[in-house]
């Protein structure tokens, strides 16, 4: 017997006043500072650390694969939507364990040393990336549901620019800490960071301020009926890589030309991992405020246009403007135009989820989404390793303008899909 596709529901009147709005949004915005907190440690840090006390390069690069568990989160995203505590609260509970689990997590590593304790030291990483894709998971769904959806842009932007957040904390300052007093002390500044939500998970009422929403449950239908859904298959399989795809393939490329043009890792990693981070949490806020004012339409077409904007930049680095004012611009244009265009993603993302499943029906978009960046940008570093720099890069910028006819043009059925409440 055929089903019919189910509506894409929101319904998300106001939460009750027992929250406020203010005490809504920072605790978004903690959860999503403090997520890839892990990731950020182990990706910069632990092995830099580990490779520069004796670890091969071989197993470094062996090492690195095991952050894929962070991918594999929507195997067990069902779970955490249909399964709660009643007494702590659904999402609440899973929040209150998860961001302990990163805290003591992260202390643990305190005891060990980087390079002689390195494959203890994985066991844990791999313990702390299933905590972490849980707490994305439960912080997703928990955000959906807290929001209204005139908030959603603020809030992703605060999602957008998390990742940012990461790579400031966990690839700067845990460095400037281990150079200054050492790996232990280092350890434990991730783990105060890691449990810098809990006050306020804690002082959280889940069951007041979600009181009028759909119960959170999943179930075989609830996943199979996923991309049957008005407005779904279109977005997630259609114009969501259509318009990431250039601003992806031209962001991945700027580390690697600078490395061509001489730049020390010293020197990449203060200017675009350190400066870059930083320009990319104003770009993610600043977007999120636009989204709210604009709406879902302008803001995909004027945060697309910054992608344009940002693979332009890159373009003129390929043609050789590599003084160190023009890289720093062009890091400043890369990270502003690849949080931005992540804030309307995720907000439209967002937008389309079903209450009930919230963290399964997000997490299935950000896959979808991070499988085709990965591809987008892996393609754009193997072509320029065969064609060279400019014409990738020219590429990359004539899809992102592609990217934003298209999805200016396509995204009507999307919109008409959502909820009347969404701006």
């Amino acid at each position: 017997m055929s089903t019919s596709p189910l509506p894409v529901t929101d319904p998300t009147p106001d939460p009750p006043s027992t929250m406020p709005r203010s005490q809504r949004l920072t605790l978004v915005a903690l959860l999503y500072c403090t997520q890839n907190l892990s990731l950020g440690m182990f990706t910069y840090a632990f092995l830099t650390i580990a490779q520069a006390n004796g670890v091969s390069l071989a197993t470094i690069g062996a090492a690195t694969g095991l952050a894929t568990l962070l991918v594999l989160k929507f195997l067990w995203a069902p779970l955490v939507d249909r399964y709660g505590s009643s007494r702590l609260g659904h999402y609440r509970g899973w929040l209150v364990a998860t961001q302990s689990l990163l805290a003591v997590g992260a202390a643990s590593l305190a005891l060990l040393d980087p390079a002689e304790d390195f494959a203890i030291a994985l066991v844990i990483y791999a313990a702390l990336f299933i905590v972490a894709g849980t707490q994305d998971v439960a912080a997703d769904a928990a955000t959906t549901r807290l929001l209204t959806p005139s908030d959603r842009g603020i809030g992703n932007g605060f999602q957008s620019a998390g990742s940012c957040v990461a790579q400031i904390v966990g690839g700067g300052l845990v460095l400037l800490v281990y150079g200054a007093a050492g790996w232990a002390a280092a350890a434990l500044v991730l783990a105060v960071w890691s449990a810098l939500p809990l006050p306020f998970v804690l002082a959280w009422n889940e069951k007041t301020t979600t009181a009028t929403q759909p119960r959170p449950r999943v179930t075989r239908k609830t996943i199979t009926q996923f991309f049957t859904r008005p407005g779904v298959a279109r977005w997630a399989l259609l114009l969501l890589p259509v318009y990431t795809a250039g601003g992806t393939i031209s962001y991945n490329l700027v580390r690697p030309m600078l490395v061509d043009a001489g730049w020390s890792e010293s020197e990449i990693g203060t200017v675009v991992v350190i400066a870059g981070s930083a320009f990319g949490i104003v770009s993610g806020v600043t977007a999120g405020m636009f989204i709210r004012r604009l709406g879902r339409r302008l803001s995909l077409v004027a945060l697309g246009l910054t992608q344009v904007a940002a693979c332009l930049g890159t373009v003129a680095l390929a043609l050789g403007s590599d003084g160190r004012t023009a890289v720093i611009l062009v890091v400043a244009l890369s990270n502003i135009g690849f949080a931005a265009s992540g804030a309307i993603v995720y907000t439209i993302s967002m937008d389309l989820v079903r209450h009930e499943s919230a963290g399964t029906d997000f997490t299935l978009f950000t896959t979808v989404s991070g499988i085709a960046m990965a591809v987008a940008g892996g393609l754009g570093i193997a072509a320029a390793g065969s064609a060279g720099f400019v014409p990738v890069t020219v590429f990359a910028a004539l899809l992102a303008a592609a990217g934003v006819v298209v999805v200016g043009r396509g995204i009507t059925p999307v919109l008409a899909a959502m909820p009347s409440e969404v701006p």
